[in-house]
Formats: structure tokens, C-alpha cells, sequence
């Protein structure tokens, strides 16, 4: 049986391991100026660390002015601890840093301990996956519109000769038209669905009920929340994913299907009644391009999915209890 016991590591011990430990390490007092940091933080800036202590923080950390630091430092409590991204500059070098300060006090004196690690890695991955989307939906817009011209002239041709010719050909080729637009429609919305600004307080049954007007509900009937619950969201992306969900509903429950909208503890859920989605393909619902509907372009879930990532989040499929779906939105910000 193992015994129970604790190590009592020495000064020493402590100051060789801050030394070698693998993210930048710097310590300041109230004057503002660093008393200690280990090399791992001096190499990146290329230098030793002694050529770092005595700098003051406001020649070196963005954002921290001289004449505002009593006033930051005054803000601290004993034993807080608070995170940031900030950018550190120096010896001509500069770099996006993820920070952890932390207020102590030790025999009368009172130190921030902070640790300091490179993100810059990050930072560039963050900025090149910004700039697909926008090439993305630049591209995206670009190609609906281009294509969009001579779908709009042969739909034109197609309607001036239903009213002479009555073929069965013309409406075939009526309706393949009708499908490219919508795969139009829907490559740009999955498009632009990545990205999400303009949040703001947003009234779930207001927008549910807009975008069931937007929708052919057929005979289907849609249940609405009692509550007028407020969530922090895109008011444009949000009925656009209510729109989807609820023409799914719609699309594969069957055309008198009931629909009911939910408040849950951390977010919304939409249940139906219809005839449900098997349960081996629930992983595979939200995959670009693939749908169980003949007359399905596969893209409706996957911009959902678009918009619930954008919204930083989660969404689940599940069996209702009459054995229709459930598709429950989780991890939403409530505005009181």
C-alpha cells in the first residue's frame, strides 16, 4: 500500500524549474517594471533574460499605458487571476501572446506572476481561415450571379412557350430549372453562413413564426413557445436556420405534420411528429450534399450546421417522443 506523503520543494527547486519551463514566464511589481523572466520568454524576442528585467511593462506589452498602470494595477484583488490576448513587442520583434496573470502577495510585497505563450501559429491559421471564407463567398456570389442570368432567360423562354405548347417536356425542363435555382440559392446561403457578426437580442418565437411564414407549411401546423425567450444571435442567420429546419420538418414528416418549437435550459429545440429520420443516419444529416429526399439538394442541414458553428453552438438530431425528429440547439446565450 502506498503511503501518503508530500513533497516540500525547495526554493530552489521552484526557481530551476520556472526556469525551464516550456511557456514565457515574467514577474513585475507595482512599479511596473519586470523583477524576473525566464529565457523562454526572452527567446522570443531573441535575448537574455536579464536584458528584460527593469523594463517597464508599457514598453513592451500593448495596451498598457504608463500613465494608466496605478489604475490597472489598483484593479487587482489578492489571489485573482485574469486571462488575455495581447501583443508583446520588442527588440523589433512582435508577437500575438495568450497571457495568465495572477496577483500574489509574499512577505509584504505584492507581485503579478504571469505566463506568456506565442500564439502567433494561431493567429496566422485564424487569419487564413478567414480569408477562405471570404474567397469562398466572394466566389460563391460571384458564380450565383453569373449563373443566375441565363437561368433567369431560359426560365423566360420556358414560360412563353407553356402558353402555347402544353409538353410534358417543357415542365420537366420548368422544374429542373426551379432546381438549379434553388441549388444556387442554397450554394450561396452555405456560403455566407460561415461567418456571423451583428449579434444581438433576438426573440426566438418572433423569429420562428417569421420563418414559418416563409415556408410552405402545406397543412402542417406549428406549435410556438408561451415564452417570449430572448437569445444573443444573428437575427438574419437565426431565421434562416429555423426556415431550414422547420422545411425539413415539413419536406420529410409529411404535409399535416404538427411542429413544436421548444425552450430548453440551455437553448431551442424543434420537434415533429412525422416520420422520423432513421437512426444510422443521424451522423450523416449534416453532411454537405447528402439528403434522403429525391428532390433534396443536401445543402438545408449542412447550413444549419453552418450557422449553429458560427454561433459557437451545438446541435443534436434525435427521435421525438412520437417518433418524428428532434433537432435540439445547445449552449445559447439567454439575454434577460
Amino acid at each position: 500500500m502506498a503511503s501518503d506523503r508530500s513533497i516540500d520543494f525547495t526554493p530552489e527547486f521552484l526557481a530551476e524549474m520556472i526556469k525551464s519551463v516550456g511557456v514565457g514566464v515574467g514577474v513585475y511589481t507595482k512599479d511596473g517594471r519586470y523583477v524576473y523572466v525566464n529565457q523562454s520568454y526572452a527567446k522570443l524576442f531573441d535575448v537574455v533574460a536579464s536584458e528584460l528585467v527593469g523594463e517597464p511593462l508599457w514598453k513592451i506589452v500593448s495596451g498598457v499605458e504608463a500613465d494608466k498602470f496605478d489604475t490597472y494595477w489598483a484593479s487587482f484583488e489578492d489571489g485573482e487571476t485574469r486571462k488575455a490576448e495581447t501583443v508583446h513587442a520588442y527588440n523589433n520583434k512582435q508577437l500575438p501572446v495568450a497571457t495568465v496573470t495572477t496577483q500574489r502577495s509574499i512577505n509584504g510585497t505584492t507581485y503579478h506572476f504571469g505566463t506568456i505563450k506565442d500564439i502567433s501559429e494561431r493567429k496566422a491559421q485564424q487569419r487564413e481561415l478567414r480569408h477562405k471564407n471570404e474567397r469562398l463567398e466572394s466566389f460563391a456570389g460571384v458564380i450565383s450571379h453569373d449563373l443566375r442570368n441565363p437561368l433567369n432567360v431560359a426560365q423566360g423562354y420556358i414560360d412563353l412557350l407553356q402558353d402555347d405548347i402544353d409538353r410534358d417536356e417543357l415542365h420537366l425542363v420548368d422544374n429542373a430549372l426551379d432546381r438549379m435555382g434553388v441549388l444556387i440559392t442554397e450554394l450561396l446561403e452555405l456560403a455566407q453562413s460561415r461567418k456571423i457578426d451583428q449579434m444581438g437580442a433576438v426573440p426566438i418565437k418572433r423569429v420562428a413564426k417569421q420563418a414559418w411564414q416563409s415556408v410552405d407549411t402545406r397543412r402542417a401546423s406549428l406549435n410556438l413557445p408561451e415564452t417570449n425567450s430572448q437569445i444573443l444571435a444573428n437575427n438574419s442567420r437565426l431565421q434562416q436556420l429555423f426556415e431550414n429546419l422547420l422545411r425539413n420538418a415539413v419536406e420529410h414528416g409529411g404535409a399535416e405534420v404538427d411542429v413544436t418549437i421548444e425552450i430548453t435550459t440551455d437553448g431551442f429545440s424543434i420537434v415533429d411528429n412525422g416520420s422520423g429520420i432513421s437512426p444510422d443516419k443521424h451522423d450523416r444529416v449534416f453532411e454537405t450534399g447528402y439528403t434522403t429526399s429525391e428532390s433534396g439538394t443536401g445543402f438545408g442541414l449542412s447550413i444549419v450546421q453552418q450557422i449553429v458553428s458560427g454561433h459557437d453552438w451545438d446541435i443534436h438530431l434525435s427521435e421525438s417522443s412520437e417518433g418524428g425528429t428532434k433537432f435540439e440547439v445547445t449552449s445559447v446565450d439567454f439575454v434577460s
